[in-house]
C-alpha cells in the first residue's frame, strides 16, 4: 500500500491542492487506503504539513511533496508492519 501527495505554488495555492489530494488516501475503502494505521500516519502527516506551511506567508512560493508505503513481513497475516514516509517541504523562489 502507498500513498503520495504534491503541489508546488503560493502557499494558499499548495494548502488548496494538498487538501484534494489527501482526499484520496483518506477515502473510505476500498478507493483509499484500508490499514488504520497507515490513514493515521497519513492524517498526521497532512497535520505536520499544514502546521508548517502556516509558518511561511502566504504569498511564498513552496513545493511540497509526501510519500508513504506500508509493507509487511507477512502480507496473508499482516504480521511484521512497517511503514517509510518522505515528506519535503522547500520555499521557492
Amino acid at each position: 500500500m502507498s500513498w503520495s501527495v504534491s503541489a508546488k505554488g503560493t502557499v494558499s495555492e499548495v494548502k488548496a491542492v494538498l487538501a484534494t489530494q489527501f482526499l484520496g488516501p483518506l477515502a473510505d475503502a476500498p478507493a483509499g487506503l484500508t490499514d488504520e494505521g497507515e490513514r493515521e500516519t497519513v492524517r498526521r502527516v497532512q497535520g505536520t504539513i499544514t502546521q508548517r506551511l502556516g509558518t511561511f506567508a502566504p504569498e511564498k512560493i513552496v513545493s511540497v511533496s509526501a510519500n508513504g508505503d506500508m509493507g509487511f513481513d507477512s502480507y496473508d497475516t499482516k504480521a511484521g508492519a512497517n511503514q517509510t514516509v518522505s515528506v519535503s517541504i522547500q520555499p521557492g523562489s
